[in-house]
């Protein structure tokens, strides 16, 4: 069993950490690094450093490469780049996929299945949906910090066929992984989250803690889940009061000083950020839909100011 992770960076190497290190004296599962520059070499140099609940973890993958060539045909892709080089990605490693590898897209959104499916030219592995509940970020290149949530990941599929055979394989890779049928319901209940936070910790440039302590800006944030409630009953996903009410706290599970990444792509001047998946995506989709978003369209109108 060959297992790819595209992407070491919060996500891909909290994932990669885990994996690696139970599945490191196993000969029948194979895992694979993909990724370049400055994280490959000091992963080549040092192995992957993980960080995440008190222990520290330093791992080798069995293949640490970029070049799809080397990398060969994988049975399982696991996607943890950023959305925006998600189309990129998955053109440029498309001679890894055939038929029967199993794609998951872990990206922060709610369509990164339609993305990978209009980049794919030709193969037709399956496409699974993917979320996971973590802040993790880089501390360096090659060292990955797990700072706040619990590493929950959900996938799954909506028709017929039965993945929970992966569900498995990623529990023995020390993963919290979680098949459902249910995805689109767990991919709009994390949207539900992640998307209000992302918009409202970048435009008003604050941190979780922040932001859960002022009950005005958390009345704020409520209305903004609301408006992402709506637009998912357009779009015929049942999002619940419970769901908001849930979601709300959540904010309460996360360090004081934990930022959004889409916060943190703004400090850095990133020149490619994840905002269009996050907050343009609801201005758009309920403009379609004629769904009202006042409260996104403050924290846009904010965001865009920064530029």
């Amino acid at each position: 069993m060959k297992i790819g992770i595209l992407g070491i960076g919060g996500i891909g190497g909290f994932i990669g950490g885990k994996l690696a290190k139970h599945f490191g004296n196993d000969s029948e599962t194979e895992i694979i690094f993909i990724c370049r520059g400055k994280t490959k070499d000091k992963i080549a140099e040092n192995g992957l450093v993980l960080n995440s609940n008190g222990e520290r973890s330093q791992v080798h993958p069995d293949l640490l490469s970029e070049n799809p060539a080397e990398i060969g045909q994988l049975d399982v892709l696991i996607v943890a780049t950023k959305a925006y080089s998600l189309g990129q990605v998955i053109k440029q490693y498309q001679a890894c996929l055939t038929d029967e590898t199993v794609v998951i897209p872990l990206q922060n959104g709610v369509n990164a299945k339609e993305i990978v499916l209009q980049s794919l030219d030709g193969v037709k592995p399956t496409i699974l949906e993917g979320c996971i509940y973590i802040a993790s970020n880089i501390g360096e290149p090659g060292v990955v910090n797990h700072v706040g949530g619990p590493g929950k990941i959900f996938f799954g599929n909506t028709n017929s066929d039965n993945f929970s055979w992966l569900e498995k394989l990623m529990k023995e890779g020390g993963l919290d992984a979680n098949y459902t049928k249910a995805i689109t319901k767990f991919l709009w209940k994390k949207f539900l989250f992640v998307s209000p936070v992302a918009a409202m910790t970048t435009a008003l440039n604050l941190t979780f803690g922040a932001v859960a302590e002022n009950a005005e800006l958390m009345s704020q944030l409520e209305d903004m889940m609301k408006e992402v409630q709506q637009l998912a009953l357009q779009l015929r996903v049942d999002l619940s009061d419970q769901d908001v009410a849930d979601s709300l706290n959540m904010i309460q599970n996360f360090p004081y000083q934990a930022k959004s990444s889409l916060q943190l792509d703004f400090e850095n001047e990133s020149t490619k950020n994840e905002k269009y998946y996050l907050v343009d995506y609801v201005i758009e989709e309920a403009k379609k839909c004629g769904v009202l978003v006042p409260d996104y369209e403050l924290m846009n109108g904010k965001i865009q100011a920064l530029v």
